[in-house]
């Protein structure tokens, strides 16, 4: 979602954040290789690859891959993107002396996010749609926007600590329901009576014991209840999208999107985006990031080891622990690769497509969405459940291909991504220019 062009006309090429097109653009790109696994199989694939699509082999290293390097990354890297956006729009409008009107331009741009949100989720079917999370939270961020740098990438860090709470409390319940079970399996080998509360906890822990790897019959339900038309597709989703835009909204994005969005709206405001840190810097977060990546290389590994076992309460929580900020810095690595890049000049070819996804990232969002469902449910090709993990690498290659072939070709005709335009004339509440040329 490109939020770093005045909404009030186009920015001039010499007036563009180059170095942001190009971050954000790696980001929806980037995006697409986790989300593919939920487009292509059972939404609990996306993290456990043993429930299904492929555990072994070429699938198992796709996993470790997708873990190191790309497993909330591209989303965490989005999210610091849109509060940089925030911030940008409102400096410009400060420049061109109507810093008065950018509070209201910023929250009616973010409000207008909830209900394409809403469409993107209900009616275009993608289970893992953000914008309405963005608009909602988004205008929350906007009101920290005058914040300084380092108070703003202090609070983004301080505030995804709630992860930890969240994290010790779930772990404590997991770990208090195993004891209990083993409680009551003590009792029963000793021919006791097993307490009602007991046995109840001694049931859920089988069920978790039983959940990995899963029964066929259940796996085979839940692609079939994908593989159907579209209204049939859309009452089965209907709770499922209700819980993501209400309850999880509220213990878990809250704390996620908006401690992101206030470290990107830092680290604009302290010129990392720009690129005008010093390069041992960007070479020190790069090194670190990888550090990291490399560390929950290690604890697939060993989850792996594990069998992939919904009863490794330890190993999960060191996972829900370390996840927030392990996210963030590999996100700032991969941006401070990108920028290395810029610095160099090299890699033109590269970094030019790559800008043009970012300059019409809501489209290309969008359209992975639509070329995602078209491929995978029921009313399209109904491959869910059919392609293995390290195959749909190919398949997002081939998206990736269409996107950047897209903004291309686009951006030779018109100013800005048809979504973008639609965006700017929702907030402006009238038709904004799109051809080049036209007046703005």
């Amino acid at each position: 979602m490109s939020l770093v062009s005045s909404a009030a006309g186009p920015i001039p090429a010499a007036d563009r954040v180059v170095h942001l097109d190009v971050v954000r653009g790696l980001a929806v790109l980037g995006i697409l290789v986790m989300n593919i696994v939920e487009f292509a199989w059972p939404d609990e694939a996306y993290t456990n690859p043993a429930f299904a699509g492929g555990c072994t082999g070429l699938d198992l290293w796709t996993y470790y891959l997708q873990v190191a390097l790309f497993d909330g990354k591209m989303r965490a890297l989005f999210s610091m993107l849109f509060g940089a956006g925030l911030v940008l729009v409102g400096e410009r409008m400060a420049r061109s002396g109507d810093g008065g009107s950018a509070t209201d331009l910023l929250l009616r741009r973010c409000l207008w996010l909830v209900p394409l949100g809403i469409v993107h989720r209900f009616f275009l079917q993608w289970t893992g749609d953000i914008l309405y999370q963005y608009g909602l939270l988004g205008v929350v961020a906007v009101a920290f926007r005058h914040l300084r740098a380092r108070t703003l990438v202090v609070l983004g860090l301080v505030w995804m600590l709630a992860f930890v709470p969240i994290g010790l409390r779930r772990h404590a319940a997991q770990v208090e329901t195993r004891t209990q079970a083993e409680q009551a399996a003590k009792l029963q080998a000793a021919n006791e009576t097993v307490p009602a509360d007991l046995a109840a906890a001694q049931k859920r822990w089988q069920a978790r014991e039983a959940s990995i790897p899963p029964k066929p019959e259940v796996v085979q339900k839940e692609i079939a209840e994908v593989r159907v038309g579209y209204w049939q597709l859309f009452r089965n989703r209907w709770d499922y999208h209700h819980n993501f835009q209400s309850a999880f909204l509220y213990y878990h994005w809250v704390f996620d999107v908006l401690g992101m969005m206030w470290l990107g709206m830092g680290l604009l405001k302290a010129g990392f985006f720009h690129g005008r840190w010093r390069a041992g810097v960007y070479w020190s977060l790069l090194l670190v990031g990888v550090g990291v990546a490399l560390a929950q290389l290690a604890w697939a590994v060993r989850w792996q080891k594990a069998g992939f076992a919904a009863t490794a309460l330890e190993l999960r929580l060191v996972q829900d622990l370390t996840y927030a900020h392990s996210r963030a810095l590999v996100a700032l690595a991969w941006a401070s690769a990108l920028l290395l890049v810029l610095r160099r000049g090299c890699l033109a070819w590269f970094t030019t497509a790559l800008a043009a996804v970012g300059r019409t990232a809501f489209s290309c969002y969008i359209l992975q969405t639509l070329l995602g469902s078209l491929l995978f449910y029921g009313y399209g090709f109904a491959l869910f459940g059919t392609i293995p993990r390290a195959w749909l690498m190919a398949v997002v290659l081939g998206m990736s291909a269409v996107q950047v072939a897209f903004a291309l070709l686009w951006l030779r005709w018109f100013r800005f991504g048809p979504l973008e335009w639609l965006w700017r004339s929702l907030v402006w509440w009238r038709l904004q220019p799109l051809r080049r040329g036209s007046e703005a």
